[in-house]
C-alpha cells in the first residue's frame, strides 16, 4: 500500500510537472508572439530613407561589378490592417525637392506579415508566380512577409522567424527568389531572378532592410543556369519629424477606397491554385502606368464611385494576367 501510495505521487508530481513546463512554454510563445508584432508594427511612422546597393563579388568570368547604386527618399509607412496575426504596411512616398511647385506623391510597396501561413505566392521567375501551400508544422512559430509592386502586383513572399535579444529584434527570410528591381529591370536583362536572404532589424532610430543577393540566370522553363554577380543591399528607415507629409497623406486618404479595390482584385487572382504569370505589356501599355493613372482620376476627383470603379480596376489588371 505504501509502495503504491508512493507511485501515485510520483505520478501526480510528473503530471504537475509536465502541465507547469506546458504552460510556461504556452506564456513563452505568447510572450514572442507580441515581441513579433511589436517589431512589426515599429516599422510603421515618418522616415527618411537611405537605399545602398552594392555588388561585391564577379562569379561569371569576365563579368565586371557594376557601380554602386544610392538613393534617398522620404516616406511614411502607415498600418492599412492589424488583425492580430495578419499586419499590412502600406509605403507612400513623398519627394519635395528644391524647385518643385508642390510635393511629388508615389504610392510605394506593401508588405503583409502573417503568422503561420500556410499559403504562399513564390515567384519562379519569368514574371510567374505560384500559389504554394506548405504544412503547419514547416510554419509554426513563422511570420510571412509578403511584398508587392506599387501596383500591389506580387513581387516576393518568405517566410522568416523573429528572433528577441535584450533590446534587437530581427526578422531574417529563408532564401527567396525575386524580380529584379526598379532600378535595373528598365537597363538590363543579363540575368533573371535576385536570390536574395533579408534581414529586418528594429534599431533605436527606426529599421533597416539588409539584403544578401545573388544575380541568377534562368531559362525560359525557369531553371538555374547561372550566377553573374553577388550583391548587397542596406537600406535604412531613420525617423524623422521634420518633413511634411501631408500631400501624402491627403493623396491616401483620397484614393484608399481605389487601392482597397486593387489588392482585392490581386488577392482573387492569386489565392487560386496554380501559377500566373503576367505580361510586360499589353498593346503598348503597362500595367503600372494604367494603375496610377486611374489612382489619379480618383485623387482628381476626390470621391470614389465604386460601383463604376470596381469593374474598371478588374478588367484593366485582368488583361494583364496569363495563367
Amino acid at each position: 500500500m505504501f509502495e503504491r501510495m508512493i507511485i501515485l505521487v510520483g505520478v501526480f508530481t510528473l503530471a504537475a510537472a509536465c502541465l507547469t513546463q506546458s504552460a510556461s512554454a504556452g506564456r513563452a510563445e505568447k510572450s514572442s508572439f507580441e515581441q513579433d508584432r511589436k517589431a512589426i508594427l515599429a516599422m510603421a511612422g515618418d522616415y527618411k530613407v537611405k537605399f545602398e546597393f552594392k555588388e561585391t563579388v564577379a562569379v561569371e568570368p569576365g563579368y565586371e561589378l557594376k557601380e554602386t547604386y544610392t538613393t534617398d527618399a522620404t516616406e511614411f509607412v502607415k498600418v492599412l490592417e492589424d488583425a492580430g496575426n495578419f499586419i499590412s504596411l502600406q509605403h507612400v512616398l513623398v519627394v519635395q525637392e528644391e524647385g518643385m511647385e508642390k510635393p511629388e506623391v508615389v504610392k510605394h510597396w506593401r508588405q503583409d506579415w502573417t503568422y503561420e501561413d500556410t499559403e504562399m505566392t513564390v515567384f519562379r521567375g519569368n514574371n510567374t508566380w505560384e500559389h504554394v501551400s506548405v504544412s503547419p508544422a514547416e510554419v509554426t512559430g513563422t511570420w510571412t512577409q509578403a511584398v508587392y509592386e506599387v501596383s500591389d502586383a506580387p513581387r516576393y513572399e518568405s517566410a522568416g522567424r523573429w528572433v528577441h535579444i535584450g533590446d534587437r529584434s530581427a526578422w531574417v527570410s529563408g532564401e527567396t527568389w525575386r524580380p529584379l528591381p526598379r532600378r535595373e529591370y528598365t537597363t538590363r536583362d543579363d540575368y533573371g531572378v535576385i536570390v536574395a536572404r533579408n534581414r529586418h532589424t528594429i534599431t533605436p532610430t527606426g529599421w533597416v532592410h539588409e539584403q544578401d543577393n545573388q544575380k541568377l540566370v534562368i531559362d525560359a522553363k525557369g531553371n538555374p543556369v547561372k550566377v553573374l554577380a553577388h550583391e548587397t543591399g542596406l537600406n535604412v528607415y531613420d525617423h524623422v519629424d521634420d518633413v511634411d507629409f501631408s500631400a501624402g497623406v491627403s493623396y491616401w486618404e483620397a484614393t484608399k477606397p481605389f487601392w482597397q479595390d486593387v489588392r482585392d482584385t490581386w488577392a482573387d487572382i492569386l489565392d487560386k491554385p496554380g501559377r500566373v504569370t503576367l505580361l510586360s505589356e499589353v498593346k503598348g501599355k503597362r500595367l503600372n502606368r494604367e494603375i496610377f493613372a486611374l489612382a489619379a482620376e480618383v485623387n482628381e476627383a476626390g470621391t470614389y464611385d465604386a460601383k463604376k470603379m470596381t469593374p474598371v480596376v478588374r478588367k484593366t489588371i485582368n488583361a494583364f494576367v496569363d495563367r
